[in-house]
């Protein structure tokens, strides 16, 4: 039986078959699509470039990062790798909500990653989606919507933007129905 290579999310996230290593090895990058905008704050719009060799084949392979790529890819390079193993990364902002209660590990406020992106391209995946940039959102810490192309993105945000609403409803009606009950006879004495 032939060892199968799986394809794992470098956030320990769900792993997929990459097939028999003929397979791994005929999967070629996709480039990103160029764009008309201006380059991100920090981005550049030189291409880099850099060649590892393939564990799995043992040839050499050129890869040619997304824009704005901040991976430092010399380990990559300078060591056997599986294609799989390849990625690229634009961090995003980390938001950060302090929180009581049963998440918490301690009895005082904790701090979580809440709502935090970041943009990431996997470009030997066994899934034509994930090998064009993609968006991954960390709803809280380490649970997380990925793989959010443009449409999707969007979809998400009207989804947010609807759900934000909805809490300054609740907001409101939270500081009414607070300062009602206060007010009762029966609780203000």
């Amino acid at each position: 039986m032939k060892d199968t290579p799986t394809a794992t999310s470098h956030e320990g996230h769900a792993s997929q078959s990459l097939g028999n290593a003929g397979q791994a090895a005929r999967l070629q990058p996709v480039p990103a699509a160029p764009s008309d905008s201006e380059p991100a704050v920090g981005e550049s719009s030189v291409q880099r470039t850099f060649t590892f060799t393939s564990a799995v084949t043992g040839e050499s392979v050129t890869v040619t990062c997304m824009p704005g790529c901040t991976v430092d890819h010399k380990a990559d390079s300078n060591t056997p790798t599986h294609p799989h193993d390849i990625y690229c990364n634009i961090p995003g902002t980390a938001g950060e909500l302090p929180l009581y209660g049963p998440l918490c590990t301690t009895r005082g406020p904790e701090d979580f990653r809440f709502l935090s992106w970041q943009i990431q391209s996997h470009p030997f995946s066994a899934r034509p989606a994930e090998r064009l940039p993609f968006v991954a959102i960390e709803a809280i810490d380490e649970h997380y919507i990925e793989y959010l192309e443009p449409d999707t993105l969007q979809m998400i945000i009207g989804r947010l933007q609807k759900r934000v609403d909805s809490l300054r409803e609740a907001h409101a009606q939270l500081v009414n129905v607070r300062t009602a009950y206060v007010n009762l006879p029966e609780v203000a004495a």
